[in-house]
């Protein structure tokens, strides 16, 4: 029972947060959508800001759990990065409230969703790290520093997510990510010689 409100005022949140913002949403209404009383929601989690912030680090958990099972499921290095910029995209377009962050400007009024956000991108680029290593290894990659590597591509990703996300449609990101896809691999894999 008590695990199924805790998912309840959780759900309830998500979407409240994902609708209106931290800012527009209150705790009334949480409740409300929860079908639990006000003061459940503050024994659980004491304030709307705990509550926003249990939000973010469920979105980052999910985006890395699925992420990480595609790559996974990825036969060569050149696909794994392939199958990880499209899955990043695709997980970070449902977890609203990561990709809120930046929109909102949130992180002057809650630091600690500066710290989520990094966790986040460190997970990503230590996924990169092993695609780019495992490549490496293999003699598919030729890449001087993997890490400086990893962050650059991550870092560029980054970049992409706020224009891509909110401003394309499904198809030109995938077109996006196809072309970026294929810049970055014609930089990186080694090329036979023709003799």
């Amino acid at each position: 029972m008590k695990q199924e409100k805790l998912e309840s005022i959780l759900d309830a949140a998500r979407n409240m947060f994902g609708r209106y913002g931290i800012q527009k949403t209150n705790l009334h209404e949480i409740a409300r959508m929860a079908r639990v009383a006000k003061a459940t929601i503050y024994n659980y989690f004491g304030s709307k800001d705990q509550i926003y912030l249990e939000v973010l680090n469920r979105e980052v958990n999910d985006i890395i759990e699925k992420i990480s099972a595609i790559v996974e499921d990825a036969i060569s290095p050149a696909d794994k990065l392939r199958v990880f910029m499209h899955a990043k995209f695709r997980y970070m377009k449902e977890a609203i409230n990561i990709l809120n962050l930046s929109r909102e400007g949130i992180d002057k009024l809650l630091p600690k969703t500066s710290s989520i956000r990094d966790r986040l991108f460190s997970k990503e680029v230590s996924i990169l790290h092993s695609i780019l290593e495992k490549g490496a290894d293999e003699g598919i990659f030729h890449v001087s520093n993997i890490m400086l590597t990893a962050q650059a591509i991550g870092y560029a990703l980054r970049g992409f997510e706020t224009t891509w996300l909110l401003k394309e449609n499904d198809n030109e990101i995938e077109a996006h990510l196809d072309n970026l896809s294929n810049i970055l691999c014609s930089g990186i894999l080694i090329r036979k010689e023709r003799i």
